[in-house]
């Protein structure tokens, strides 16, 4: 199976995926990136994989290239998100999956908030509220999500509400086949690992799906 890693960062899934028997190529805009990723692939001894620099709103490949493309987090940070999702179903023969992050889990109000989810402070506690009154606005202005503005500020970095993904691959005329949370994690919950593990058992289930701190698209042709 030939896979393209859409927005592959240092690699990781990429090698993940050589190591289960697919033909890899991973791409991403990042020079450093890349050759981080070529060197952690070397370090883990596969060789049934490639990477390249590469823009995502033109992947420089054929039509049908691929039989699966997966793209983990990436297409928020695109200036064109429709494009980067129309170049991942160009280049996929049928099926890609892909991960966005998504606004309605308390640990997303929290990174738009201006806090990290993972850590306890006054800053945190604060940026779950900043952060909801965030999402709650950019919802009553028919807004697609909230930019957590973080970086350089050419580069977005947008949760959006689970519904905008859906409508998106409507419009392109795709079939979402399923979706789910990627975790239905909370935030200041550093020793709640066991609770977590309990609501990621609901993570595909109806109204849970939509909650989570990203949520994962099987997106056909």
């Amino acid at each position: 199976m030939r896979v393209l890693d859409a927005g592959c960062g240092e690699g990781v899934l990429s090698v993940m995926l050589a190591q289960r028997g697919a033909i890899v190529t991973g791409c991403d805009l990042s020079i450093p990136n890349i050759e981080n990723a070529r060197h952690h692939s070397k370090e883990v001894g596969v060789d049934n994989i490639e990477f390249l620099v590469a823009d995502l709103e033109n992947i420089p490949f054929a039509d049908s290239s691929f039989d699966l493309v997966v793209s983990s987090h990436v297409l928020e940070h695109l200036p064109d998100f429709d494009q980067g999702l129309r170049e991942i179903m160009r280049v996929t023969k049928r099926r890609a999956v892909i991960a966005i992050p998504t606004i309605l889990n308390p640990c997303s109000m929290v990174q738009v908030g201006g806090g990290w989810f993972y850590l306890k402070g006054p800053r945190s506690f604060l940026a779950v509220f900043w952060g909801f009154l965030k999402m709650f606005r950019a919802l009553t202005l028919g807004q697609e999500g909230v930019n957590e503005s973080y970086g350089r500020e050419d580069i977005p970095h947008i949760f959006r509400f689970p519904w905008i993904m859906k409508s998106k691959i409507n419009k392109e005329k795709f079939k979402l086949t399923e979706y789910e949370a990627s975790s239905l994690c909370l935030p200041y919950f550093s020793n709640g690992l066991l609770v977590i593990k309990f609501l990621d058992q609901y993570k595909s289930k109806k109204i849970f799906r939509n909650l989570g701190y990203g949520t994962t698209y099987v997106v056909e042709k």
